[in-house]
């Protein structure tokens, strides 16, 4: 007799997958439901508006803001390379936009893109070890990077002497609470082994649960946190050099697509705008948080005085290049490097597998392979 357990799990799995397609198709829903109908009710424009003064980008503009967006993407691989020595800068650069076009086109896609990311950095040679811990570094940096912006912000507001930033003064304000908690969490994980090892045992109990099986998390944390702290020592300035240059390329790239549908507010509030989608965008509710960012900066601009057709207008031409083109880019490079590594292992397959792994390269000339 047939056992019922194999059509159980069949069923179990289908039942996962159809929960995964309806989040994703709610989350997609919901991401174009708050941009078609939330946008023009914070702006207070309509579509046609909005669309008019889009249209009425030169193309010369494009170039440029493409230009700007390629170089910050540039510059980020300084943290990335930092985070994962003998990684060259091509390959963090096809790593960062093509895990960035896959967490884009999926709500909670960041799990998603660190398996793009980790299948790539395997293919290259690296150890799921080195991996784990490049993860984990740049996103501690990530997350502290985009809580310093708003407290930053309210810094030059307050310089300034401006008085209208009360919705600013409160982000900023969580945002310096929410930074020392995590800075404070940070270095009680780092400085002693009770944090790994009390992470570590949790993450046992919970695997024996899932599992029941015995997990050995516990001891490969404390080995994580020791190699965490070791690659910190040497690599932090060139971690956090990178995430401020990185945010600065941004904001002009904010800037720049303001001064591009009209007159640009000051400097202050554009940066101030950028804060807010600093911190907006960690609502992964929808791909990239679509529809709360752009209705959160919009809103933030019009209440600082923007024009509301040109804010929402320059709020979506931002958007355009930091998540827009992320995916069509991004999943072609993620694309012709699959099709290339099945040719090689096409290749390699009909030698009989005496080809070798090619060896890392450190060299910042390395091409993607």
């Amino acid at each position: 007799m047939v056992s019922g357990r194999p059509d159980t799990a069949v069923m179990t799995g289908e039942g996962r997958r159809v929960a995964r397609a309806v989040e994703a198709v709610a989350a997609v829903t919901a991401a174009v439901g708050l941009l078609a109908l939330g946008l023009p009710r914070i702006a207070h424009a309509t579509w046609t508006q909005i669309g008019a003064v889009l249209g009425s980008v030169p193309v010369p503009w494009f170039v440029l803001l493409a230009a700007v967006w390629l170089a910050g993407l540039w510059l980020h691989t300084i943290v990335l390379v930092a985070a994962l020595p003998g990684l060259s800068h091509r390959r963090a650069f096809f790593l960062n936009i093509t895990g960035s076009s896959v967490s884009n086109v999926v709500p909670l896609g960041g799990a998603l893109g660190t398996v793009v990311n980790w299948w790539s950095c395997r293919r290259w040679g690296f150890t799921t070890t080195a991996f784990v811990r490049w993860a984990l570094v740049t996103n501690i940096w990530d997350v502290l990077g985009r809580l310093v912006v708003p407290a930053v912000a309210l810094g030059w507001f307050g310089l300034e002497g401006r008085g209208e930033g009360d919705l600013l003064l409160s982000a900023g304000l969580g945002s310096v609470a929410a930074l020392l908690a995590a800075a404070a969490l940070t270095a009680f994980l780092l400085r002693t082994d009770v944090g790994a090892r009390r992470l570590g045992a949790a993450a046992d109990r919970l695997q024996v649960r899932l599992h029941r099986t015995a997990g050995g998390q516990e001891a490969r944390a404390v080995e994580m946190r020791g190699a965490i702290i070791e690659l910190v020592r040497h690599a932090w300035p060139r971690l956090t050099a990178g995430k401020l240059l990185y945010a600065a390329a941004q904001a002009c790239l904010l800037w720049l697509c303001l001064a591009a549908v009209g007159t640009p507010p000051a400097a202050s509030v554009v940066f101030a705008a950028f804060a807010v989608e600093r911190v907006l965008s960690l609502a992964v509710i929808t791909p990239g948080a679509t529809g709360f960012v752009e209705i959160g900066m919009t809103a933030y601009l019009v209440r600082m005085g923007a024009d509301p057709a040109t804010a929402a207008a320059g709020v979506l031409l931002y958007r355009f290049f930091v998540i827009g083109m992320e995916v069509p880019v991004g999943g072609a490079l993620l694309l012709a490097w699959t099709m290339r590594q099945t040719v090689l292992r096409g290749v390699r397959g009909g030698t009989g597998g005496r080809a070798a792994r090619a060896p890392i390269s450190t060299g910042s000339d390395a091409r993607v392979r």
